[in-house]
C-alpha cells in the first residue's frame, strides 16, 4: 500500500513539477484518443459483421445439407423418372420426404430396368434406403434445430407499375433468381422491412383497379374494378391497418359543410362569376388582413357575409375550399368512413370523411401485414429492398414468366404474382435479384422449366437453423457424424456458412480488417505509451531526493520500482476509462456524427446498402477486452524502464547531492 499512496501522490499535478504534469497531462489526453479509436472502429466493425452475419445465416441458414452428384446418380433418385406411380418423373427433395414409399418401382406394371440402372442401396432388412426420410429423421431429434427444405430455381419477372401521381403505368422486366421463402427461421420477421404510407396509399389506390390485364405484355389502358369489389378490397385492406394521419392530396379541398362548428365566424375569400357567388375559399390560418367576408354554420345552414352586407344563406352548390395546410388526426376508422379531428383558423374541427383524395401520411400496420390477395388469388411475393430504388411499391402486380419444352415446341407459361412485401439480403451480391416465393412456385417451375440450369448439387437440399451461430462447425462435425452411423454420407455433403462460395471472401476479408486494425492499434498505442517513459523519467529526476530517503529508511529496490510501475499502470487505467466513457458517448450518437460527416462530403457518409440504415451502436465486448488488458499492461511496460533506472540509484550519493 507504501508504493501504490506514493505512486498517487507523485501523479497528482503539481506547479513545481510544470513540465512532469504537462507530460503526464498529454500521454492520458494521447493513449485516451488512442482508446477511444480502438473502440469505436471495432465496435462498428464488429457490429456491421454481426447484422452482415445474422441476415446472412437467417436467409441462407448456419449449415446447408445439399446431394451430392452420388445423390443424383443413385437409384433412390433415378427411379423416379421410369416409375409410373411417379408419373415418370424425378421428384425434389420436398416430393420425396412426402412421398409414402421410397421405392415406388412396381415390376409388373413399369417397364424393365436397363442394364447400366444403378443397383439400389438396401437396408439390413432388404428395404431402400431413404436419404431424405433418414437426414428428416435425424434433424427432427436435434434438440434446438429448426431446419425446412429449400430450392432454387429462375424466371424472367415482369410487373405492371400504376402510379397515381401521374396518372401512368410503367413496367419492370428482369431476370431473377428464385427462392424458397425461409419460413422456418424464427428470424426472418427481423429482415422484413415495415409498410410505409406510400405503399398504404399505392394499395388505396389499386383498390378500385382491375387486375385483368397485369399479365399482358403492354396493357393499353386501365380497367376499374366493380365497386363492390372496391369496396371489398378496401374494407379488408382497413382490417389490418390503424390509419392515423391525413392530408388533402391538393392544395384545395372542399370543406363538408358538417366539417364547421356551431355558430363561429370564420374569415372567408369570395369569388365571383358574372355577378354571382361562385365559390368560398377558407384559409386554414388566419388571415393577417382584416377580412371583410364570413361564413359561420347554424343549425345545419351556412350564412354567408361579405362586409357590411345583410348575412345570405349560401346555397348549396356554393363549394367550400379549405385554403392551405391542412392535417387531419384520425379519430375513428370505419369500413368507408373516417371520423376525423384537424383545426381551421385555429378553432377545432371535427367531421367525417373518405378516403377519397386524400393521402395518409401516418398509419400504424398489424405486424403480419401484407399486401391482401385479390380475387384471382395471386401469388405474393417478397422482392429485395433493392427493388424500392426501381419504383417497385406493395401491390404491384405482374407475372413469373417460364418456358416448358413440348414435343414439338417451347411453350411459355405465367404465373401471376403481386408483390407482397420487401426484405433485406444484406450485402449479398446476388441478393438485390433475388425473389422469395412459396415452394410451390419453385417446384412448379423447376418441374417444367427449361430455360434455367442451376447446378443441381447446389439448387436443392436442407436450411438448418440453430441458436448460437459461431457454433456452426461443431454442428456440422456432429451432423457429418450422424449421417455416416446411418450410410448416408455419401449422399449428402454439409456445409456451414464460413464455406459457402457467395459469404466466403466477405467473411475473410471481415475477419482480416479486424485483425490488421488491432495490430495496428497496438503500433499506436506502443506509440503513446512511449509518452509515459519520458514522464516518468523526469519525474525519476525530480524525486531523486525523496528515492535516496525512502532507500535509507529500508525501502527495497523493489519498493522503489514499484512506484513508478504503479504510476505507469494508473496513468493506463485512467485512459482506459476516459477513451471508454468517449466511445460509449460516442457509439451512442453515432447517427448524428454520421449525418453531420454526410454535410460535410454532400454525400451519404457510409453507403446504406454495405452499412444499413444506420450504425451499430454497441460496445463491442472483444474490443473492450483486448482495450483492458492491452493498454495497462502497455503502460506497465513503459513504466519499467524508468522504474528500473530508479531503482539502480545509490542512495548514498543521493543523499550527499
Amino acid at each position: 500500500m507504501f508504493e501504490f499512496f506514493v505512486a498517487l501522490r507523485y501523479l497528482i499535478p503539481r506547479r513545481a513539477h510544470l513540465s512532469a504534469s504537462l507530460i503526464a497531462f498529454l500521454s492520458v489526453a494521447v493513449i485516451s484518443l488512442i482508446v477511444w479509436l480502438v473502440l469505436v472502429f471495432l465496435s462498428v466493425t464488429e457490429g456491421i459483421e454481426r447484422n452482415w452475419l445474422d441476415k446472412l445465416t437467417t436467409l441462407n441458414a448456419p449449415l446447408r445439407i445439399t446431394p451430392t452428384h452420388h445423390y443424383y446418380n443413385s437409384y433412390y433418385y433415378q427411379i423416379d423418372g421410369v416409375s409410373s406411380a411417379s408419373e415418370y418423373t424425378p421428384k425434389n427433395i420436398a416430393q420425396k420426404g412426402r412421398s409414402l414409399e421410397s421405392d415406388p418401382y412396381r415390376e409388373g406394371e413399369d417397364g424393365e430396368l436397363p442394364a447400366h440402372f444403378p443397383k439400389p442401396d438396401l437396408e439390413s432388412n432388404g428395404r431402400l434406403k431413404d436419404p431424405v426420410k433418414g437426414v428428416v429423421k435425424l434433424l427432427t431429434e436435434m434438440p434446438g434445430v429448426q431446419f425446412q427444405d429449400f430450392e432454387l430455381s429462375g424466371a424472367l419477372m415482369r410487373l405492371q407499375l400504376l402510379r397515381q401521381e401521374d396518372n401512368t403505368q410503367g413496367y419492370l422486366t428482369q431476370v431473377s433468381y428464385l427462392a424458397t421463402l425461409p419460413s422456418a427461421s424464427s428470424n426472418f420477421s427481423s429482415l422484413l422491412l415495415p409498410p410505409t404510407a406510400k405503399d398504404l396509399n399505392h394499395l388505396l389506390y389499386l383498390s378500385s383497379h382491375s387486375t385483368e390485364l397485369s399479365r399482358q405484355d403492354t396493357p393499353a389502358l386501365v380497367l376499374k374494378t366493380s365497386e363492390a369489389l372496391a369496396h371489398e378490397r378496401l374494407r379488408t385492406l382497413l382490417n389490418s391497418v390503424a390509419i392515423q394521419q391525413l392530408k388533402p392530396r391538393y392544395p384545395f379541398w372542399q370543406l363538408p359543410a358538417s366539417f364547421l362548428p356551431e355558430k363561429i365566424r370564420f374569415a372567408v375569400e369570395p369569388h365571383y362569376r358574372e355577378g354571382k357567388l361562385h365559390r368560398l375559399d377558407l384559409p386554414t390560418d388566419i388571415l393577417t388582413e382584416e377580412a371583410f367576408a364570413y361564413l359561420w354554420r347554424e343549425g345545419g345552414t351556412l350564412y354567408f357575409q361579405s362586409g357590411e352586407d345583410v348575412p345570405i344563406e349560401t346555397l348549396q352548390a356554393v363549394p367550400v375550399l379549405a385554403k392551405g395546410e391542412l392535417l387531419f388526426d384520425v379519430k375513428q376508422q370505419g369500413s368507408t368512413l373516417l371520423e376525423v379531428e384537424t383545426h381551421l383558423q385555429k378553432q377545432p374541427a371535427r367531421g367525417f370523411v373518405q378516403l377519397d383524395d386524400l393521402v395518409v401520411t401516418k398509419a400504424d400496420f398489424s405486424p403480419s401485414f401484407l399486401a391482401p390477395i385479390n380475387e384471382e388469388k395471386e401469388v405474393g411475393v417478397l422482392l429485395a429492398k433493392g427493388f424500392i430504388d426501381t419504383g417497385v411499391l406493395l401491390g404491384d402486380r405482374g407475372y413469373l414468366s417460364y418456358s416448358s419444352t413440348t414435343s414439338g415446341s417451347l411453350q411459355e407459361h405465367r404465373l401471376p404474382i403481386f408483390v407482397s412485401g420487401f426484405y433485406d439480403p444484406g450485402v449479398l451480391s446476388i441478393g438485390n435479384k433475388c425473389i422469395l416465393v412459396p415452394p410451390m412456385v419453385t417446384e412448379t417451375i423447376n418441374a417444367s422449366s427449361s430455360s434455367f440450369n442451376l447446378d443441381r448439387t447446389q439448387s436443392n437440399g436442407f436450411l438448418v437453423w440453430f441458436k448460437e451461430v459461431y457454433q456452426a462447425r461443431a454442428m456440422k462435425e456432429q451432423i457429418t457424424e450422424a449421417l455416416a452411423l446411418q450410410g448416408l454420407d455419401r449422399y449428402w455433403k454439409v456445409s456451414c456458412f464460413y464455406e459457402y462460395d457467395f459469404a466466403k471472401d466477405l467473411l475473410e476479408q471481415f475477419q482480416s480488417d479486424k485483425y490488421l486494425f488491432m495490430l495496428v492499434g497496438i503500433f499506436i498505442l506502443v506509440v503513446g505509451c512511449c509518452n509515459i517513459i519520458s514522464m516518468l523519467v523526469l519525474l525519476v529526476s525530480d524525486k531523486k531526493q525523496e528515492i535516496g530517503i525512502f532507500q535509507a529508511m529500508g525501502a527495497s529496490k523493489l519498493s522503489i520500482a514499484c512506484i513508478f510501475g504503479i504510476c505507469g499502470i494508473v496513468m493506463g487505467i485512467i485512459s482506459c476509462l476516459i477513451g471508454t466513457l468517449a466511445a460509449l458517448f460516442t457509439l451512442e450518437n453515432i447517427d448524428s456524427l454520421v449525418h453531420l460527416l454526410s454535410l460535410f462530403q454532400g454525400h451519404d457518409a457510409f453507403n446504406a446498402t454495405f452499412f444499413g440504415s444506420s450504425l451499430p451502436k454497441e460496445l463491442s465486448p472483444h474490443a473492450l477486452r483486448f482495450i483492458l488488458i492491452a493498454t495497462p499492461l502497455l503502460s506497465l511496460i513503459a513504466g519499467l524502464i524508468p522504474a528500473i533506472k530508479a531503482c539502480r540509484l545509490n542512495p548514498s550519493e543521493l543523499l550527499r547531492s
